[in-house]
């Protein structure tokens, strides 16, 4: 190591420059991504327990106010190390507890109508059957009939089909219009009957007010009839028509949220297999995960689970057959059956994990900094002692039912919300409210867990050689000595990035089995950049792993643990040896 030391004194590496005059105080720039191994066995720890009963206590709190006591809703949460569901709250407003039509008092097995979570299945079994190779591949190898409706001149703008790709339509990138028929006002239909009363002559299509829309382009299909019926199309129609749906922007430019997006995502990959997007769901999701209440579309019949307020299968939107629309908005499940999902995807039960990460990481961003567009995930961002947490989750509304689903894979955690309810506010509203408390709960508790597994001095009875690793107030693990064969690193090498150098632990998800790996991440604490400085704050991803021995990270160390999970040894890659761990 000694040679180490001296060839990068001759490197002529430099320290950084003297520290800003700030009196704000010297903190540290996390990595983007988990700071520490995700909680497990939840179900066990106290901290988690608190937090449900103190949201417990403010559900109750609430359930004489809206939209709590307008809404039946069920709420689960889930983590890939627990079995079934952590915790579920349901609660049942008269409108489904006097039902004539399904349950009277809903469950973790109640169905609902999802709506536009259907957008991650689709995305989700796209994964499952093709994997991401053909996401940059255009639309039109899988739907040649939209390159057919380019063929045919418009007077407006639409989407040069041939440059939108698959990966466009699942990341909102698509650039056309949101939906084919659903709001269109040239109808004299349900949207139009929200509109204040016109006499005929003042509808918008009409020759004496200068529009006069040919009666062929009027929309076929793909709306609400005035009693609330949706009128879907067939999946020929459907093409023809969307194929001449204006365009927005052009693809790849801004997200746009879309069903007609989804749509022919579910088309294509139909397309691509060689069978309805119905046996695609039922075979590749439902069967592998032994979902008991999710389906493609509509539900055959109206089963003692099914949830339909005042009994009423249209106005509720239950009854709704979507046709092509059913990609992008027609499954119907379950808490139980969406904790299955939600958890096979954090696991990477059926796609490998690589797909699944960029899943994830796959992203485009919208106007606020906190927030971004996924392939299907609406995401945000937020802010856990001192770094942030992706959030990633899905939305949906039809009819009377309102969802969502929340995954969090820095934690492995995830939970949905489904509800029946005129307001459809709900999952807004109780989504904050657990957010707020559920973050710093799950942060703690793998804090805690972190430091129980792998904190400690580990050394070597061959050689001078030993790591220390704790925790603080900062994230993620912290090595507060390292000695090889008596040269102290952070004093040397590591002091070239600063006199006082910091040096993190982050999971590197490299290793598997009995052992957990960590990359290295150092810096010198510093205080926070003025505000009015934008250009390179918080640039530590620009120095990972900036020393090497032989071609290995300095700050390549892997841990062994036994079947609890905690650290018996820990072995530093680049120096090629093993230290015991002497403080358990």
């Amino acid at each position: 190591m000694k040679g180490v030391v001296a060839a990068l004194g001759l490197l002529g590496v430099q320290q950084f420059a003297a520290a800003q005059s700030s009196t704000a105080k010297p903190t540290i720039c996390p990595i983007h991504g988990q700071q520490f191994p995700a909680p497990t066995g939840l179900a066990k720890e106290t901290g988690f327990y608190t937090f449900t009963q103190e949201i417990e206590d403010t559900i109750k709190a609430n359930l004489t106010n809206a939209p709590f006591n307008e809404t039946t809703f069920s709420l689960g949460m889930f983590s890939t190390t627990d079995d079934g569901l952590l915790y579920e709250y349901h609660h049942t407003d008269p409108t489904v507890a006097n039902s004539t039509a399904g349950t009277q008092k809903v469950d973790a097995n109640s169905i609902y109508r999802i709506a536009s979570i259907t957008k991650i299945l689709t995305v989700y079994l796209w994964l499952i059957k093709d994997g991401d190779r053909r996401f940059n591949d255009p639309i039109t190898d899988f739907l040649p009939e939209l390159k057919q409706a380019n063929e045919v001149a418009q007077q407006y703008a639409t989407p040069d089909w041939e440059e939108v790709t698959v990966g466009d339509l699942a990341m909102y990138l698509a650039g056309a219009a949101r939906d084919y028929g659903l709001n269109d006002v040239a109808l004299k239909g349900y949207v139009t009957s929200l509109l204040p009363p016109l006499a005929e002559e003042e509808l918008p299509n009409n020759p004496a007010n200068g529009i006069n829309v040919a009666a062929s382009e009027d929309p076929v299909c793909g709306f609400f009839t005035a009693n609330l019926s949706y009128s879907p199309c067939s999946r020929d129609v459907y093409l023809s028509h969307i194929g001449t749906l204006a365009a927005s922007f052009p693809s790849g430019y801004t997200p746009l949220y879309s069903n007609a997006n989804f749509a022919l995502l579910g088309l294509a990959l139909s397309s691509l297999v060689g069978q309805s997007e119905e046996e695609i769901f039922d075979q590749h999701l439902v069967k592998p995960l032994g979902l008991n209440g999710t389906t493609f579309s509509n539900p055959s019949d109206v089963t003692k689970n099914s949830v339909v307020p005042s009994g009423d299968l249209q106005k509720s939107g239950w009854k709704n057959a979507l046709g092509p629309l059913d990609g992008a908005a027609g499954a119907f499940s379950t808490t139980n059956d969406l904790a299955a999902i939600g958890k096979s995807i954090l696991n990477s039960t059926l796609t490998s994990k690589a797909v699944t990460r960029r899943w994830f990481t796959s992203t485009t961003l919208n106007e606020r900094n906190d927030q971004a567009v996924g392939r299907g995930w609406e995401i945000f961002k937020q802010r856990v002692n001192g770094h942030s947490v992706d959030l990633y989750t899905k939305s949906g509304n039809w009819g009377v039912y309102a969802s969502v689903i929340f995954l969090i894979p820095s934690y492995n955690f995830g939970f949905s919300i489904l509800t029946a309810g005129n307001s459809g506010k709900l999952p807004e509203v109780l989504s904050n409210t657990l957010v707020e408390n559920l973050l710093p709960a799950l942060e703690d508790i793998a804090k805690q867990q972190a430091d129980r597994n792998f904190a400690g001095h580990f050394s070597s009875e061959k050689s001078n050689t030993s790591i220390t690793v704790t925790t603080d107030d900062w994230p993620a693990l912290k090595v507060t000595q390292f000695v090889a064969n008596g040269i102290d690193l952070l004093d040397s090498v590591f002091a070239l990035f600063g006199k006082d150098i910091d040096f993190r632990l982050l999971p590197s998800h490299l290793y598997k089995g009995n052992q957990v790996g960590f990359s290295g991440v150092y810096q010198p604490p510093s205080p926070p950049a003025p505000a009015d400085e934008f250009y390179w704050p918080c640039q530590t991803w620009l120095d990972i792993d900036d020393f090497t021995y032989a071609n290995v990270p300095l700050g390549h160390l892997v841990f062994e643990v036994d079947e609890s999970g905690r650290a018996c040894s820990l072995q530093a890659k680049a120096l090629r040896e093993t230290l015991q761990r002497k403080q358990v």
